[in-house]
């Protein structure tokens, strides 16, 4: 083999990891989200059980601040937890076609509100630690945790 023939082979051996690299997949691509919505321009919460209103919040300038059942400031960092429920990574997805009895939508365990947005949360998933919510007219399925910040007591989001 002459000098050209190698230099000729490393330029093509080269150009051949160069284009595998650009063919590779770079990873799995990106989990589905409960919402597109935009946490840090939300300006309005409330959480509802029992068709009944649990506690509202209201983005100020001065923060977060509870609006009912009585008014209080709220602790940021417990507000920002409410807030992730949006971003919460889908596991599974299908159109509801007249199910909602199935998963208990019909009557939701709770509903949460973000701004305009309404995200009503039915039963539990039986098998996985899941919860069927319903998000237009999609029922999605995310991790049960995200309820679990529903349910608590409104003490938890006011500030010390």
């Amino acid at each position: 083999m002459t000098g050209w023939d190698r230099v000729n082979f490393a330029l093509g051996l080269i150009a051949a990891v160069l284009l595998l690299l650009l063919v590779w997949p770079t990873g799995a691509p990106e989990q589905p989200r409960l919402t597109a919505l935009e946490t840090q321009r939300v300006a309005s919460i409330r959480i509802e059980r029992s068709d009944r209103l649990v506690i509202s919040l209201q983005r100020s300038d001065a923060g977060w601040q509870i609006t009912y059942p009585e008014p209080a400031a709220a602790e940021q960092r417990r507000v920002e937890q409410l807030l992730a429920v949006a971003r919460a990574p889908v596991q599974q997805q299908f159109s509801k076609a007249g199910k909602l009895a199935d998963y208990g939508l019909d009557q939701p365990a709770a509903v949460l509100h973000l701004d305009g947005t309404r995200l009503a949360f039915g039963d539990r998933d039986p098998i996985q630690r899941s919860r069927y919510v319903l998000v237009d007219e999609q029922i999605l399925v995310i991790d049960d945790v995200y309820f679990n910040l529903l349910t608590l007591p409104v003490r938890h989001f006011t500030a010390d």
